[in-house]
């Protein structure tokens, strides 16, 4: 057995232990459990639903330079938490910010440069960290990067400025041109690919808070990539994808317009929204976040993806707050068949829940969150490519259940939720796949990402007990 380094974190109630180079073997079923009446969850690991593209967060308006300013130890233990899939959470999907000039109200975030900040003349300084970052995620197997624009340079706005306003009519193409040099400069100046570019963070939405924003009605959108975009990536073989559109809220109001277009619907693979609710509410319900169904999208055969979510309500770490967003991700995956899925900062200065990772800039510690590991109990063992397979999605009384199958068609990953006050026992019955083992890996309110016995499959099934208030993942072959 190789020695384990642990990092500890704290919160208001006690103190708990992740291990970075393994996973502690825990105990798994008690016997109060084992009396209950097990509860049967059926899994048709055939019948294939999304395509899964994988699990991401950002780290724009410079929370990547931040983390830059920890020691290297805390910076690697940090970096290696969020992406690394054997002693992390294995986030696949890095969300950039196309830097635009402006300046921020937050004294910690400061100013992104743009790549073209006067027309004609191009600047390459500014963005190290988010540079950074990208190779730093790339090490440790995420390669898949979006990067999103809050707004074009203020010398392409009717304002002349990075708030608010609209992108000039006469200036439609070099924006596409703009956007298009971005991707093939990240290519041949830094090796990073470009995985999917979006041309509009919240198009309908302007901030009470002074940032970088550009308004943009779905015409103006459909315009812009019928005529500019589509065309131009064509013309210069950029091969990222296009997204649209970041709706503030869950909404496919917009996408439906610009997918009315023949162009758009042919070129467009990839369709987005953001999921924020309308009050800061801790615990808001979650069908605020995730209706409607996306179906026009989904019929024409686009993958969906919430790109944006947190909270701006204070900060909690506990496993109530855990066990929240799981059911926000879960609730996502089965009613709206996304294909990813991505919270807002992964590590960041904030006291609120905006991020997976608080960081304290003044004394370079930070603090880590119970919904950073329920999230990384989806992100960790759902690698891109991975289906979601018909299950069961409530076996039992507050158990959320969901099952997802890898490319082969011989790894089968099943997530269950139990938030409620009670152990409940499940049975796992996995259609005609052949099972031959089960690991589970559980987070609840003194564990970590802890890895329990093996489970013995008997007669093709697994008996298996969800803890109260917990994520537990297993992982089947």
């Amino acid at each position: 057995m190789t020695a384990q380094r642990t990092i500890t974190w704290k919160t208001s109630r006690r103190r708990f232990l992740f291990s970075t180079t393994g996973l502690a073997m825990l105990g798994y079923m008690d016997g109060r459990s084992l009396a209950q009446k097990s509860s049967v969850a059926g899994i048709a690991p055939k019948q294939h639903r999304q395509i899964i593209d994988g699990f991401g967060f950002s780290e724009a308006f410079h929370q990547a330079r931040t983390l830059q300013s920890f020691s290297d130890k805390d910076q690697n233990d940090i970096l290696n938490l969020l992406f690394s899939p054997q002693s992390g959470m294995g986030f696949s999907i890095l969300r950039n910010i196309i830097g635009d000039g402006s300046a921020t109200t937050s004294t910690n975030n400061g100013v992104t440069e743009s790549i073209e900040p006067t027309a004609g003349v191009f600047n390459w300084t500014g963005d190290e960290d988010q540079i950074w970052i990208m190779n730093e995620a790339k090490k440790r197997g995420c390669n898949r990067f979006m990067s999103t624009c809050w707004s074009p340079p203020a010398w392409m706005k009717t304002n002349n400025n990075t708030y608010d306003g609209e992108l000039k009519p006469g200036m439609y193409q070099q924006f596409a041109d703009y956007l298009a040099t971005y991707v093939t400069e990240y290519k041949s100046r830094y090796g990073l690919d470009i995985y999917a570019i979006s041309p509009a963070n919240e198009p309908n939405y302007t901030p009470s808070l002074h940032y970088a924003s550009c308004r943009w009605s779905a015409a103006q959108l459909r315009k812009f990539l019928h005529e500019n975009l589509i065309p131009t990536f064509a013309a210069k073989n950029i091969t990222a994808e296009i997204v649209i559109d970041e709706h503030e809220h869950w909404t496919d109001e917009f996408i439906n317009d610009i997918l009315s277009d023949k162009a758009c619907k042919q070129a467009i693979n990839i369709v987005a929204s953001h999921a924020y609710a309308p009050t800061t509410a801790p615990y808001i319900d979650i069908n605020a976040r995730v209706r409607p169904r996306f179906d026009a999208a989904e019929t024409a055969g686009k993958r969906i993806w919430q790109t944006e979510v947190s909270a701006g309500d204070k900060q909690i770490t506990n496993m109530n707050d855990g066990v929240y967003w799981a059911r926000v991700m879960h609730q996502a995956m089965i009613e709206d068949d996304l294909s990813a899925w991505l919270y807002w900062w992964g590590a960041a200065v904030t006291d609120q829940r905006s991020s997976l990772i608080a960081l304290d800039a003044k004394n370079k510690t930070y603090q880590l969150t119970k919904r950073l590991f329920t999230i990384g109990q989806f992100s960790r063992f759902i690698r891109p490519g991975y289906y979601r397979v018909d299950a069961k999605p409530d076996p039992a009384p507050n158990v959320y259940f969901s099952a997802y199958i890898d490319p082969s068609g011989k790894r089968l990953v099943c997530v269950a939720i139990n938030d409620d006050a009670v152990a409940h026992p499940l049975t796992l019955q996995c259609g005609d796949m052949a099972v031959n083992s089960c690991i589970a890996v559980r987070t609840s309110d003194t564990e970590v990402h802890a890895r329990q016995p093996p489970i013995k499959p008997v007669n093709g099934q697994v008996d298996v007990v969800t803890t109260p208030l917990s994520v537990t993942t297993f992982l089947i072959s």
